[in-house]
């Protein structure tokens, strides 16, 4: 399994690297019988409940069956949860395995999360139509995927998706609301804002982009992961499109009209710092990196964060509008020094 690290998230043992985590989808879809429409071109999507299913009520259930039972339902998820998110090694017959999994299970904050994310979400009927539609024109898009299957997961605030093969998986405890008063003390901010369940099938997709072409960042430049985030944002607008910029970046109204009045000033800063080649990430890893701002000495405090992003969206999409590429095209091209050149990208 693999765990997807946003930027801006906290799983801290992935070596992917993606933007945050961004908007909603459901009010601009609900009642509008066109896009509902659409999710008939694929199976309706369900999401498999592996928290309701591994994590019981009733303490006195869990035994050497019960994880027997959820291996063979879950397969490698449950084993790569297992590993991953709760740190255990694969050694099913070993005695601290099971008990440790004992322990999770039964943990009293465990047990609270669990119930706190069984309040928030009693069901996922919503999302699931959401994603039903949203596979439907992924599906237009990429007729040779396999549309995969989606399950939901408790991670204790480690990670907000994972994906292995044809799995996504989705972790509830990471969408319990802005408010929510038991994140960890370091999650700033500007990161519990955007942990609402309207950000869930946004994230969702970006999972899916980013899994399916993350064997893409093996340039190591600047230019080419700023390039790899934009494809990813600009593959969630197009499967998305009734999605305002603002959600699209995760932008305040505020912090997307800088953006647009200053998209030369920020192009210019790129050139003129040498930046766009650059391959030591110490240089240029602020200008990825979600945040109240970006924190870089010449830009100012009242910026958005992710500003490579930003001009990387731009490139992606003077590009789209040059060349007239599809968007699977777009998003299997690696060439990052085609894009740009084909691009023709000069703000004014």
């Amino acid at each position: 399994m693999k765990a997807l690290q946003f930027i801006d998230s906290f799983n801290k043992n992935s070596n992917i690297f993606f933007t945050s985590i961004f908007i909603c989808f459901l009010a601009a879809c609900s009642n509008n019988p066109s896009i509902e429409n659409e999710a008939k071109d694929v199976d309706h999507i369900n999401i498999t409940r592996f928290e309701q299913d591994l994590i019981l009520n009733d303490t006195n259930l869990v035994n050497d069956a019960h994880f027997a039972n959820i291996a063979k339902k879950y397969d490698e998820f449950y084993f790569g949860f297992c590993e991953n998110t709760l740190g255990l090694l694969p050694q099913t017959n070993d005695p601290f395995y099971a008990k440790s999994l004992v322990g999770f299970v039964k943990y009293p904050s465990i047990l609270a999360l669990k119930h706190e994310v069984d309040s928030a979400y009693p069901n996922l009927n919503k999302i699931e139509d959401e994603l039903s539609v949203a596979m439907s024109r992924y599906k237009k898009e990429f007729p040779e995927v396999k549309i995969p299957h989606f399950v939901s997961y408790i991670s204790e605030f480690t990670e907000a998706h994972c994906a292995y093969d044809s799995i996504i998986g989705i972790g509830l405890d990471m969408y319990l609301g802005k408010d929510y008063p038991f994140y960890p003390a370091e999650f700033p901010e500007f990161m519990r804002t955007k942990m609402t369940k309207d950000y869930i099938v946004p994230n969702t997709l970006k999972a899916i982009a980013i899994s399916s072409f993350d064997k893409q960042l093996k340039d190591k430049r600047f230019l080419a992961y700023m390039l790899f985030e934009a494809k990813v944002r600009y593959f969630t607008k197009k499967i998305l499109p009734e999605l305002n910029d603002t959600l699209v970046f995760g932008y305040t109204k505020k912090q997307m009209d800088w953006c647009n009045e200053s998209e030369n000033q920020i192009w210019s800063f790129f050139v003129d710092k040498k930046l766009l080649y650059e391959k030591n990430p110490n240089e240029y890893m602020r200008f990825l990196t979600d945040g109240p701002f970006t924190a870089a000495e010449g830009i100012p405090q009242e910026s958005a964060p992710s500003l490579g992003v930003y001009c990387g969206y731009k490139i992606i999409e003077n590009y789209a509008k040059k060349t007239g590429a599809s968007l699977a095209e777009i998003m299997n091209n690696n060439n990052w020094d085609e894009i740009l050149k084909q691009s023709g990208y000069r703000p004014k």
